[in-house]
């Protein structure tokens, strides 16, 4: 019998679930599977009954991918711990080979944090959207939370035990539920251990997740610890390149001097605004407010140097409106900011 446990989430399950579970039982691992709410597929999870060591657990509405793994989390907590040093998540689908699960378990029991099992998307056989859209998810997730994670939407996850009261508390029933994990681990500083494993796609897929609705509900849980910093920060923007296009103006005849003096006038404006909002709107922080203003305003200075020379560089070469080269300039300097801000200045939950 392996050390862990492999919990399955299936909704409406084809023969390939039965199949993953007689091959997993080869394996000797033993498995829990929540039955979601499924309206089709009854004979496999009567097959599925008949497995010694398989237990399944049922319930009559279907309530999510995340609604399922918590309901097979606490009841792994409630009867089944004490056996086991963790659970390895597993996809109903047959898309995670036993060599992968295998690779992963063995991981995991050399490794004190969680283990990924991360999908190449550079593979030839990986269908163009699922390339582009975990590529770009990747990326996004990289720049926002600092953490490079190739396969963000893996469902082949190794949890010990010491985490699992924690995922109980995440939120999210649906397929979102696995973002708000990697969100919740990455700002708690566990550690992800990430491993390749086989990248399988069928002609005929059998996921259950939408690329429409249920991507939009991933990136808005991506995007919600953002969003705020953004809607903060484009306020403060315009504020900044109203006041900037106006100084301009009327410190033209000042020369190249003019960029750096209205560029400085109009941040020290803008950053006392952005400055109250952020603590208050964005972060909610109760930090001493001075000790914090002394860390801001030296981030602030910094930036405003920063888009003062680039402009001014740009502007050199390009012979194009300045404005408009301030606001490209300010998007690069708006992701360092947010991340400097978050790790080092506003302490985040």
């Amino acid at each position: 019998m392996k050390e862990y446990i492999i919990l399955i989430a299936a909704y409406n399950p084809s023969q390939k679930l039965l199949d993953l579970v007689l091959d997993l039982k080869k394996e000797h691992y033993n498995i829990l599977i929540i039955n979601d709410g499924s309206i089709e597929g009854q004979k496999i999870f009567e097959s599925l009954k008949e497995i010694e060591n398989c237990i399944v657990l049922e319930y009559s509405n279907n309530e999510g991918k995340g609604f399922a793994l918590k309901y097979g989390i606490k009841y792994y907590l409630l009867n089944l711990k004490d056996n086991y040093k963790g659970i390895i998540t597993v996809d109903a689908d047959y898309q995670h080979i036993p060599t992968s699960i295998n690779n992963v378990y063995k991981e995991i029991l050399e490794t004190d944090g969680i283990v990924l099992g991360c999908r190449n998307f550079y593979n030839e056989n990986v269908p163009f959207f699922n390339r582009i859209g975990n590529r770009l998810t990747s990326l996004l997730f990289h720049v926002l939370y600092d953490k490079k994670i190739i396969d963000t939407q893996t469902g082949l996850r190794a949890i010990p035990n010491k985490y699992l009261e924690e995922c109980l508390e995440i939120e999210g029933n649906r397929f979102e539920y696995e973002m708000q994990q990697l969100i919740y681990f990455v700002n708690k500083q566990i550690g992800l251990k990430q491993i390749d494993i086989d990248t399988i796609y069928y002609e005929k897929s059998e996921s259950k997740f939408h690329k429409i609705f249920d991507s939009i509900k991933i990136y808005k849980v991506l995007l919600k610890e953002s969003f705020r910093f953004l809607v903060t920060s484009l306020a403060s923007s315009f504020v900044d390149i109203i006041l900037f296009t106006l100084f301009l103006s009327i410190f033209n005849f000042l020369g190249d001097v003019s960029i750096i003096f209205s560029t400085f006038l109009a941040r020290i404006v803008a950053d006392y605004l952005n400055f109250h909002l952020t603590k208050y709107f964005v972060f909610n922080s109760n930090e001493d407010s001075k000790k914090i203003l002394i860390k801001y305003y030296l981030l602030s200075f910094s930036k405003m140097f920063m888009s003062a020379l680039f402009v001014l560089l740009i502007s050199k070469v390009l012979f194009i409106n300045k404005s408009l080269i301030k606001m490209i300039v300010d998007i690069f300097i708006y992701f360092i900011s947010y991340r400097v801000q978050k790790k080092f200045i506003f302490k985040t939950k």
